[in-house]
């Protein structure tokens, strides 16, 4: 009997250990760039696709606003979130380092970053953990040959991402759906 228990024991273990495996691989990046993954097109825990809602409650600004870019009108996360608002542009502080979004029908269709101050660049890191100010060769490490030398750009058949290099460091990124 006791054999038995043993044998039970460790089969949950290893059951354990499988699931807790195949769970974290999960968030984590593939070897090689993956054009059509939207979660490759995103800084910071957001990314393309996402429901504006969730991308705010991931990055939490300490402000947000958001309009129309052709009526002009307001728009709040929570509108946005039901999907209203076909062209809605935002603009998120967190702390002092400002965040382009565009969101349509209530999900993120770009992002955009620039202008981050130096000790602030960790912070905003890639999917596949490229920071701002990473040289162009670490920038070809992680997403591999992309076309363009000051501005490096990588296509899926959905999304676009690009990458201003200004002295062989990463300046600005952006993020875009088709």
């Amino acid at each position: 009997m006791a054999k038995r228990n043993s044998f039970g024991i460790l089969a949950w273990l290893a059951l354990f250990i499988f699931m807790l495996t195949a769970c974290s691989g999960q968030s984590e990046p593939s070897g090689v760039f993956d054009p059509e993954n939207q979660r490759e097109y995103g800084v910071g825990g957001i990314y393309l696709g996402q429901n504006i809602k969730e991308a705010m409650d991931i990055i939490k600004p300490s402000k947000a606003d958001f309009m129309d870019m052709v009526s002009r009108e307001s728009y709040t996360v929570d509108r946005m979130a039901k999907g209203e608002g076909e062209a809605v542009m935002g603009m998120l502080l967190l702390d002092r380092t400002q965040l382009l979004v565009k969101v349509r029908k209530g999900e993120l269709s770009s992002i955009m970053l620039g202008g981050v101050a130096k000790e602030d660049a960790a912070r905003f890191k890639t999917y596949r953990g490229l920071a701002m100010y990473d040289s162009g060769e670490q920038l070809k490490k992680l997403y591999g040959e992309g076309s363009g030398e000051k501005e490096v750009v990588y296509e899926g058949s959905k999304y676009t991402a690009n990458f201003g290099l200004e002295d062989n460091q990463v300046a600005w990124f952006r993020f875009d759906s088709k």
